[in-house]
């Protein structure tokens, strides 16, 4: 459903049924992209599944644990079963993606994740991935509720790679959270990354490798990487899909960086 009017924008799908299908551990049970004017207030009551919220722009409060807490652009909001949603604009106009999970295991998954009832920086919200999502909401065969909630577990390892690492460094915090935040941009690189940090790219390639134990190049590389095995593994976009939004803009050269890391082609590695 879609609805606009005066600012507002609000569009959410729902699972037609109360709980997963049987054989779904992770189900998807919503999905929605909201724009909110400055003077919106939503209150509910407790609510009995996982809801994850997104900012992309704007900033809004969000009732975490009985605490408001600032969602800005890039932050996620983790809510478990239990707690009470209220959310309220900040004087400007606030747009944010969710989504809702339940099923047998969800919370052991959340769990195993890391993540707990907080607000942390995940870097831009993946569209692809929410639209995504959202058209698999709408398949209401076994195979769509199943491409559903392995969508909603690409999203929960979308924050995870995204999520900044504390060095207790000042320029490493920030190499490391840029890197996080713009890994999937195909023409980001080193030359990109010394650039917004200031630092000429042998200093930086020098001093990230001291830090980190591989150089900032393989550091990208590797984040790429992960995220494409996940992805091939625990979504169903096609292999063209997950290479542009890992940021391989050559599908041929994708192919040979997956065969590299796992010594298989990208679908002889989802098969097994």
């Amino acid at each position: 459903m879609t609805s606009e009017r005066n600012g507002f924008f609000r569009e959410l799908t729902f699972r037609p049924r109360a709980a997963p299908a049987p054989g779904i551990p992770l189900g998807a049970r919503s999905a929605g992209h909201y724009r909110l004017s400055a003077t919106h207030r939503e209150d509910s009551q407790p609510k009995h599944f996982i809801q994850i919220f997104w900012g992309i722009a704007g900033s809004g409060t969000v009732r975490i644990d009985r605490e408001d807490r600032i969602l800005r652009a890039g932050d996620v909001a983790v809510c478990i079963p239990g707690m009470e949603h209220r959310l309220r604009t900040q004087d400007s106009p606030w747009e944010y993606r969710w989504w809702t999970m339940d099923g047998p295991l969800a919370m052991e998954i959340l769990a195993a994740t890391g993540l707990t009832p907080d607000i942390v920086s995940a870097g831009p919200a993946p569209a692809a991935l929410f639209e995504a999502l959202t058209a698999a909401l709408k398949d209401l065969t076994f195979a769509g509720e199943r491409k559903a909630g392995a969508l909603a577990y690409a999203l929960l390892s979308e924050i995870m790679a995204n999520r900044p690492v504390r060095s207790g460094r000042p320029w490493l915090d920030r190499a490391l959270a840029t890197v996080h935040r713009r890994w999937s941009e195909p023409g980001f690189g080193v030359e990109a990354l010394a650039a917004t940090l200031g630092m000429h790219r042998s200093t930086l390639a020098r001093e990230f490798k001291a830090a980190q134990g591989l150089s900032p190049a393989s550091y990208i590389a590797g984040l790429r990487a992960q995220n494409a095995l996940a992805l091939l593994k625990e979504s169903t976009l096609s292999v063209a899909e997950i290479a542009a939004h890992c940021g391989y803009a050559d599908p041929n050269y994708f192919s040979r960086v997956i065969r590299r890391h796992s010594g298989l082609s990208p679908l002889q590695f989802r098969r097994r």
